[in-house]
């Protein structure tokens, strides 16, 4: 039987052995060692969050760019950093066509090395 609470799927197994068996099988089958994350975890992670900041949330956030560079431990320029504080709670419909393709243009760039390995190009 399934229970659907706070949004999460849980699913009575009849104790928390057999829930922990399937924690680990599922945990094994993407290569992730229990308390440890891989590359694809960090990918998944840095591409829904930059999605949903992109996509779904109204306004530009440092938050977001400063935790997705921590997770995947990339520096981004403090030139570029500086850029995103001013624009940080900016609404997306606020900022001009031009600047919004800049600023989402810098950010796929700053995470290229994570999203897009195989992209190595450098200027």
């Amino acid at each position: 039987m399934q229970i659907q609470k706070l949004g999460l799927e849980i699913r009575k197994l009849g104790s928390l052995n057999n829930l922990y068996k399937d924690v680990d099988m599922v945990l094994s089958n993407y290569g992730i060692k229990p308390g440890e994350i891989n590359a694809n975890v960090q990918v998944n992670a840095v591409a829904h969050s930059l999605q949903k900041m992109l996509k779904t949330e109204r306004h530009f956030s440092v938050c977001c760019i400063r935790d997705c560079a921590s997770l995947c431990q990339i520096c981004i320029s403090a030139e570029r950093m500086k850029v995103y504080q001013t624009q940080h709670c900016v609404n997306w419909d606020e900022m001009t066509n031009d600047f919004r393709q800049m600023i989402v243009a810098m950010v796929l760039d700053d995470f290229r090395c994570v999203l897009n390995p195989s992209d190595v190009s450098v200027s």
